[in-house]
């Protein structure tokens, strides 16, 4: 392997460590991006997404668009849908352009993962199901630097025993937890 693909961060170990010990995942990244009280359920295990239509429908949609790799299967926490282990690239598979920063936290979480686990520099690729597009998720300084102040709120969040308030957003209309929150 090359120097210029050799993967170096320092905060590659602390960033490992804690994500294995809260035993957190693309998603959670995804999460806290959006919304802080999207967050705070799902890392309290507080899901209303396998009743929602809209996520039954992506879920449909995601499932009969692509075949998952089955090479991610036993990897801890990560679950794109898709890994090129000869060129190091992930890419995972969303239904529409929407939420695009947090889609590419997601995205970026799990280039970050297997860069750490191998020390080679991975690229990500966000692919748009519904016009077949692909979005470059770099893993530059700046993406590095808020994956890690996303792993810092996560850990607060995991720890905080009450649901954080909530300021309504555009997503609301479209979120499964929009009944829980009153933005229905």
């Amino acid at each position: 392997m090359s120097s210029a693909n050799a993967f170096h961060w320092p905060h590659a170990a602390a960033f490992y460590q804690r994500i294995e010990r809260l035993n957190l995942h693309g998603l959670h990244f995804q999460h806290v991006e959006l919304c802080q009280r999207r967050a705070w359920m799902y890392l309290h295990k507080v899901n209303f997404a396998q009743w929602y239509a809209r996520v039954q429908t992506g879920n449909a949609l995601h499932e009969t668009s692509y075949q998952r790799d089955h090479s991610v299967r036993g990897l801890f926490g990560l679950a794109p849908d898709r890994i090129d282990w000869e060129n190091a690239i992930v890419y995972e598979n969303k239904g529409s352009a929407g939420a695009a920063e947090a889609s590419s936290e997601q995205t970026a979480f799990y280039a970050l993962m297997l860069s750490i686990s191998t020390g080679r520099r991975w690229r990500a690729y966000t692919h748009v199901l519904t016009s077949r597009r692909k979005r470059e998720v770099l893993l530059d300084a700046v993406r590095l630097q808020k994956l890690w102040e996303a792993s810092l709120q996560l850990e607060q969040l995991v720890q905080q025993e009450d649901v954080p308030p909530a300021r309504r957003i555009g997503l609301c209309q479209s979120c499964s937890l929009a009944a829980f929150c009153g933005f229905d």
